[in-house]
């Protein structure tokens, strides 16, 4: 209790280094599975606010390891899922976030505080969850996993009802509407550049979204016009739709190429021929090669040359010269 009572006021006082170590030497004297649960909480909830985000995985793992049961672990399940999207994150992992975000409990947000610490209210709320998963999904899921993983998620919905936006941009994406569901995300970009989580990433989540949407937009159609293309996706400040374009088809991201003088988007024309005749051609070579192994076996079969797998090394060893000389010379035989 004394080294707790410290690692309280140093956390208040800012200083995180030392109310880690207090909260360290917790362990020596955690008498139950209940003691080491709250010491790990503590140490993540410490580590979260120092940014250490490695120190946090390792922490979720214990937290994760413990043997506590019952009531006791279904209210940790959904702040170790909720911390674990958030560390993700942080770190640029982005799909394994929207997987652990779209993995929490709805119980989180009516869970009771866990180690003394309201996680809702002190870590991450209910709204940042949905803002950050839903943000996530958006950036690197594909539309069926959108449909099925996000808007079908019965547990996530509960969080998308406090971000409504979130909700409607998805849907705008999974209807093609990619323009108004740019354009809804654009409207918050300001708000989520003040997030202490978000801000940093949030011009990589953003332009991941981006580039989905011209990627998605642009696969039913042979050619589009450029101006067309800026109107549906208009640039950011200081470039052009050129040069957005340009860089997408560089990075292969996009199967196009730019037609300057008539300023048009287009795909290049596919022979669906040569993939027949190459399919046909690696289909032959396969079927080729697994008839030769195949001639080989049964002509090593008709020379008695098949060595049984319960034969010892020595036995095998002393027969490699004679062996050797018998597959070169079948070999010469059949042609190899």
């Amino acid at each position: 209790m004394g080294n707790e009572d410290l690692g309280h006021f140093y956390y208040d006082t800012g200083d995180f280094s030392n109310a880690l170590k207090a909260y360290m030497k917790m362990r020596e004297h955690c008498t139950s599975p209940k003691h080491l649960a709250d010491m790990t909480l503590r140490l993540v909830y410490v580590s979260i606010a120092q940014k250490s985000w490695t120190n946090v995985l390792a922490n979720l793992a214990k937290s994760e390891a413990t043997q506590i049961k019952g009531d006791d672990k279904a209210k940790m399940e959904p702040i170790i899922s909720a911390c674990s999207g958030l560390c993700h994150m942080a770190t640029g992992n982005y799909r394994e976030a929207a997987t652990a975000f779209l993995g929490t409990s709805a119980a989180y947000l009516t869970a009771e505080p866990a180690a003394y610490i309201t996680w809702q209210k002190e870590v991450i709320s209910g709204n940042d969850i949905a803002v950050y998963g839903g943000l996530c999904a958006l950036a690197y899921m594909d539309r069926s996993d959108l449909q099925n993983k996000v808007l079908a998620n019965s547990e996530f919905r509960n969080f998308l009802e406090l971000e409504p936006h979130i909700r409607r941009a998805i849907n705008l994406f999974c209807n093609s509407k990619y323009s108004a569901c740019l354009e809804v995300l654009e409207g918050y970009r300001n708000d989520y550049l003040l997030d202490v989580y978000l801000s940093k990433m949030l011009n990589t989540i953003y332009s991941r979204i981006r580039t989905k949407s011209i990627v998605q937009y642009f696969i039913p159609f042979s050619c589009v016009t450029l101006d067309e293309m800026t109107s549906k996706f208009p640039p950011a400040e200081g470039r052009t739709i050129d040069e957005d374009l340009e860089e997408m088809i560089n990075q292969r991201v996009l199967n196009a190429r730019i037609d300057l003088v008539d300023r048009l988007l287009i795909c290049p024309p596919t022979d669906p021929r040569h993939d027949v005749h190459a399919d046909a051609l690696k289909m032959a070579e396969e079927y080729d090669h697994t008839l030769r192994l195949r001639l080989t076996r049964l002509n090593l079969q008709a020379a008695s040359m098949e060595i049984s797998s319960n034969k010892s090394n020595e036995k095998s060893s002393g027969m490699g010269g004679s062996i050797g000389d018998t597959f070169r010379g079948l070999g010469q035989k059949i042609g190899f």
